[in-house]
């Protein structure tokens, strides 16, 4: 709860974006993704909102370790905030989840993470992307969130 507290004042300063587990697979794949993404973010002095959920999904998909997804995140995004499953986000999950029955479990803890924290949500989600407006949160495919402003 304290860091939540404390995490709550910092970004309150700047921008946030939480990027969903999608982002970072292509970005593991393909490259090219993150890099437009992070200039984006120093323009305006975001700063990256990783849920730990994120390392797992990434990591069942491309086989990844968590240390070397963190090592191609770092090569873009300098200082991501690493947020865990705090009570108030797993509550706001299961409610998100009871609602949206199309959001299974780990986009829901993602979006719980990005409106708890005020972030914006960068996915290739459609669906996501949907569920996450309808609840109020910033949302964008990365393409539009490259060009947005």
């Amino acid at each position: 709860m304290l860091l939540y507290l404390r995490l709550n004042i910092n970004m309150e300063s700047a921008q946030t974006i939480v990027l969903d587990a999608n982002v970072i697979i292509k970005e593991i794949q393909e490259g090219r993704i993150l890099r437009p993404i992070a200039k984006r973010m120093k323009k305006y002095k975001s700063k990256l909102v990783l849920p730990e959920i994120i390392l797992g999904e990434v990591s069942k998909i491309t086989g990844s370790d968590p240390i070397s997804t963190m090592e191609r995140v770092y090569q873009h995004c300098k200082q991501p905030i690493m947020i865990d499953k705090t009570d108030e986000i797993l509550t706001e999950s299961q409610r998100i989840n009871e609602k949206y029955y199309e959001c299974h479990r780990s986009d829901s803890l993602i979006l719980a993470t990005a409106k708890l924290t005020g972030s914006t949500l960068v996915s290739f989600d459609r669906d996501l992307l949907q569920t996450a407006k309808m609840e109020g949160v910033q949302a964008f495919l990365p393409r539009n969130y490259i060009r947005w402003g």
